[in-house]
């Protein structure tokens, strides 16, 4: 007589042994991190099941015993769950609030960490079709992308001070087009709104000259690129988001006597600023016009020219 849990039975069934699964909610720049892992992960399993939100980022990844999934069976749902609430990793790993938990240190090592890895020092891989390389989808072909549009409501995580008509008129005059990404970006004089898709946004920033904009999901595609950029950071560490001998641009920041202050709490928020709150303007985020301007020229002097 079997005597084993039901659920037990169920995996054996369905080969679940020979599978690992890897899971990351939350949003672009949280998910792209995990690539390093799957990569690692599919040389010692085999098979990989990876369950996010964005799985076109992936698109095209190389290894055959790798699956991207969007949805799991009730199978899966009720196994990844009863993994996670005992804190298990035999079959299934569950990335989210990996990093949340253990904000001291860089996203990749947070994640490696979590799931046994040593730490290395390297940037995901994005992988593009022939087409991809290939075509542009922007009317020119010497452009930069900016994006400044953050999807939180902490103050800190935006830019502040900057006159931006004034920047992107440098910039052309330099000449460069200039395309601003986003749901719904502000309209800058002299800037183009572009509006894409997961891929259509690798693929344009593949071809960029260089890349400006907040510490977002696009500045890590970027990064991931090596393409030239100029990242702003009010209350997170840059060292924590980005490989400074392997990073190819500029991060800006504004000393605070509460620097790093974003990973002094366990959450996926962030702490209200501790100077002035939600309401008024960090000082950590404040930027000059000027300042912006001259950096950029030392972004193309060094990186572009």
């Amino acid at each position: 007589m079997n005597h084993q849990p039901y659920y037990i039975n169920l995996i054996i069934s369905n080969n679940m042994f020979t599978t690992k699964y890897l899971i990351r909610k939350r949003q672009i720049g949280d998910v792209i991190w995990i690539e390093p892992l799957i990569r690692e992960l599919a040389k010692r399993h085999k098979k990989i099941i990876v369950f996010t939100k964005y799985n076109d980022l992936f698109k095209n990844y190389p290894c055959p015993n790798v699956i991207f999934k969007n949805k799991l069976n009730f199978l899966e749902l009720l196994i990844t769950k009863i993994e996670h609430l005992l804190k298990s990793k035999f079959i299934s790993i569950n990335l989210n609030m990996a990093y949340e938990r253990n904000s001291k240190k860089h996203f990749l090592h947070a994640y490696q960490e979590k799931v046994g890895l040593p730490y290395t020092s390297e940037y995901p891989k994005i992988y593009l079709s022939t087409e991809e390389s290939e075509t542009n989808l922007v009317s020119s072909s010497k452009y930069v992308i900016l994006h400044l549009e953050s999807l939180s409501d902490r103050n800190y995580r935006k830019v502040n001070g900057v006159n931006w008509e004034e920047v992107v008129f440098n910039i052309k005059k330099r000449g460069f087009e200039v395309f601003i990404l986003g749901k719904n970006p502000v309209s800058i004089v002299g800037a183009t709104k572009i509006s894409t898709n997961l891929r259509e946004l690798i693929s344009i920033l593949s071809k960029s000259s260089f890349f400006i904009g907040i510490d977002s999901g696009p500045s890590h595609i970027a990064a991931s690129l090596s393409v030239p950029s100029l990242i702003f950071f009010g209350a997170v560490k840059p060292e924590y988001r980005h490989f400074k001998n392997l990073f190819k641009g500029i991060t800006l920041q504004q000393p605070c006597e509460f620097a790093g202050c974003y990973h002094e709490v366990r959450a996926t928020k962030g702490p209200p600023c501790k100077l002035v709150s939600d309401k008024g303007i960090p000082k950590c985020s404040i930027h000059s016009t000027s300042s912006v301007i001259n950096h950029i020229d030392l972004l193309i002097k060094s990186y572009v020219s």
